[in-house]
């Protein structure tokens, strides 16, 4: 093409889109030209986590297996019921790859109930109208409109609590070599009823952490999701491994605000400096964009999956394989 022409085309979608740097880079170069992207690694228990992957639905063993994936965030069952649980044979055949150390962390929601878990009565909602019925149990909330089967719930409740105890038994149970704990940011719906919602959350995480290390044998890892502010709480700090942040670089194939961005790697620096793990999962789908946010990661120092929003396949990421 033309560079003349090459030229007008950049000065158009910067008009479009605004002044972002990261943007007039990502359109400025062929694709033939990237360059080959430094690793960052992290000392996790007895091996070394230069890469990870993200996979809730559909799981499949075999692929999982046969991955090269040091560490794999994936659902404590194929289907997310108490039919598709992994036995702990299951989870050691996934682990026998004969290559270097995978570790293989368990997805827990904390903050919201899901009605296909293995604690889900249909009696709580039998209409599905989204609000709880009259045998319900106290902790158990609205649906979370944005998600449907997803229901909020009053995590501080001792009921609530007690059943994901009985959910970490089954994953610990099963071999798995940790936690990762979504929905942390509940606490953020209840701040204006709840008093000191966030230290509650803390608490929460708190209960969680010395209740594995406490039932799990071995090195068993405490990751958390999102809500990266509660890292300014040093206690909270002091319960978890690492984090796992999402849209931190892009919300979807759109680069996230400057204020944002700056916002979350500060908190996830003080994650670092003590020396916890950090994930970043975005979501974008282009190659250009890819390439951005996994260069993004690298230079804070970050390990990045670029993913699909349904996290029901595993892929193998483009300029950063998996080894």
């Amino acid at each position: 093409m033309d560079k003349k022409i090459v030229i007008v085309i950049i000065v158009i979608l910067v008009i479009i889109v605004g002044s972002s740097v990261s943007f007039i880079f990502l359109i400025s170069f062929s694709s033939k030209n990237y360059e080959v992207l430094s690793r960052v690694e992290f000392d996790m228990h007895d091996g070394e986590v230069d890469d990870f992957a993200y996979w809730l639905d559909n799981i499949n063993k075999e692929a999982i297996r046969n991955s090269k994936y040091d560490l794999i965030i994936m659902d404590y069952s194929s289907d997310g019921a108490e039919t598709g649980e992994f036995s702990s044979t299951d989870v050691n055949y996934m682990k026998s790859t004969g290559d270097s150390r995978k570790f293989l962390i368990s997805y827990i929601s904390i903050g919201e109930a899901e009605d296909y878990r293995f604690y889900w009565d249909e009696t709580w909602d039998a209409n599905h109208d989204g609000m709880p019925d009259g045998g319900a149990p106290g902790w158990l909330d609205i649906e979370n409109p944005e998600w449907e089967g997803n229901y909020k719930v009053k995590f501080w409740m001792n009921e609530w609590q007690q059943l994901i105890f009985e959910y970490l038994d089954r994953i610990i149970e099963a071999g798995f070599d940790g936690i990762y704990m979504d929905i942390i940011d509940a606490y953020e719906y209840y701040q204006g009823t709840l008093p000191n919602a966030d230290l509650r959350m803390i608490d929460f995480v708190g209960g969680i952490s010395n209740y594995v290390k406490t039932h799990a044998s071995g090195n068993f890892s405490i990751f958390v999701q999102n809500a990266d502010n509660l890292l300014l709480n040093s206690t909270y700090l002091g319960y978890i491994d690492g984090i796992g942040r999402e849209d931190l670089f892009y919300d979807d194939n759109m680069p996230t605000d400057d204020s944002w961005r700056f916002e979350g790697i500060s908190n996830l620096n003080i994650a670092i400096n003590d020396n916890k793990i950090v994930l970043i999962t975005d979501y974008p789908q282009s190659a250009a964009l890819k390439y951005d946010f996994y260069k993004n990661c690298i230079t804070n120092g970050f390990l990045g999956y670029a993913a699909n929003r349904n996290l029901d396949t595993l892929k193998e990421v483009d300029f950063y394989h998996a080894t």
